[in-house]
């Protein structure tokens, strides 16, 4: 039995066995959004395969599903609702950061994107229709509402988050400054309440200071101004040790993070290439700013940039890396016009580490020697991940031989 008849039959027996009418509509729109996504998927990664007869299969297979539920459906459906709803399933299937944005939203959620994340610090993305913090920055609105990495967006105002598509959901928490946010969230199995107030902030700059003879490098964010201010901050450090920690550190500039990994590796660091297996941009490096151990330290919230720096230094220098595995993504984003005047926001290109190309669109994972599973700081302020990242690394430093 081909595809299209699967679903058919599929939504039949269903239907027959008396299943509640909202199961049949999920079931039949999960089965189409699935082989979709998956067909557009591996068509993009097959540079030989153009993928056109499977795309249209599968949308052949949406017409028949669409013209099922609108047939069978005991109450009257809007066709734009469930469309809508389909491509908002695609895009999901395809990363955390495409999105599907309907005709009337494409120049409010443009204006959302300019702002991004200034106005709240909280990197907020959805999959299989769950709303989650991934990250959260030092010093912003944020942080001083507690929001915390991997929280549950159950609700915002009062209103469902599960029934806000992803450019609803960003949109959110770009909105003008004093916008407040009542947030219900789940955390750890807790129903938690936050407002957030958005406000404009400036995110911290890097930091440096030695821990226990280790010089302990933060880097809250990544901009084109942080490798000139990590120069700064190393110039002059004479120990043998230095710890990167990228800890909650998700999203800004990977231009940015290539160059603060050209202060420590030279030659060929990376490049960014599409899905023609063009390469669009290629980044290198001088070194020399430091020549001792180098230790990563990465959690599930280090996104973007700081796998790229991750990525390179643990290829480039031998870097140890502790801590938790990284959250999986690097790429670019372009708004690709529909003939509907709606846009998809979807991945173009990835970056690559070289000379081995691997593609980072996968976590970065630390062996098992090296992992620290910790939530944040404690309340009085400690940072035991910290510290244990510290106490493998002085241990697995060389000791300076006695002078003769």
């Amino acid at each position: 039995m081909n595809a299209e008849g699967s679903g058919r039959s599929l939504a039949n027996r269903l239907w027959g066995l008396g299943g509640a009418r909202l199961t049949v509509v999920c079931l039949c729109l999960l089965l189409v959004l699935s082989l979709a996504g998956g067909a557009w998927l591996g068509a993009s990664d097959d540079p030989d395969d153009t993928g056109r007869d499977s795309i249209y299969k599968y949308l052949t297979l949406w017409e028949e599903v669409l013209r099922h539920i609108r047939g069978s459906y005991v109450e009257e459906t809007d066709g734009r609702s469930l469309t809508a709803g389909a491509m908002d399933g695609v895009t999901d299937a395809l990363d955390p950061f495409s999105v599907y944005v309907p005709a009337s939203e494409v120049e409010s959620y443009r204006a959302a994107r300019e702002v991004d994340r200034r106005h709240s610090g909280a990197l907020v993305l959805k999959e299989r229709g769950t709303a989650y913090v991934v990250a959260v920055d030092r010093g912003s609105p944020a942080e001083t509402a507690g929001l915390e990495p991997f929280d549950i967006v159950a609700g915002i105002n009062g209103r469902s988050s599960r029934a806000m598509p992803l450019w609803e959901l960003r949109r959110q928490f770009a909105a003008p400054v004093g916008s407040e946010l009542n947030l219900e969230l789940v955390r750890r199995g807790n129903s938690v309440e936050a407002s957030l107030t958005l406000d404009e902030y400036e995110p911290l700059p890097p930091e440096f200071e030695e821990i226990r003879g280790v010089g302990v490098l933060r880097i809250p964010s990544f901009d084109s101004g942080t490798a000139a201010q990590v120069e700064a901050l190393l110039d002059g450090y004479g120990g043998d040790s230095l710890l990167i920690d990228l800890r909650g550190v998700a999203g800004g500039s990977a231009e940015a993070a290539y160059a603060v990994a050209g202060l420590f590796a030279a030659g060929e660091l990376g490049s960014l290439i599409d899905r023609e297996d063009r390469k669009l941009k290629t980044f290198e490096g001088a070194g020399g700013l430091f020549s001792g151990s180098i230790d990563v330290l990465t959690d599930r919230s280090s996104q973007g940039p700081a796998e790229i720096l991750t990525a390179v230094l643990r290829q480039a220098v031998d870097a140890d890396h502790s801590g938790e595995s990284t959250f999986g993504y690097a790429g670019t984003l372009r708004q690709i016009e529909l003939p509907n005047g709606g846009g998809v926001l979807e991945t173009t290109a990835a970056f690559y580490t070289d000379p081995e190309g691997e593609r980072l669109n996968r976590r970065i994972r630390v062996s098992n020697d090296r992992r620290l599973s910790a939530f944040a700081e404690r309340d009085d302020g400690s940072d035991p991940v910290l510290d244990e990242a510290l106490g493998l690394f002085i241990m697995e430093t060389p000791a300076e031989p006695d002078p003769p």
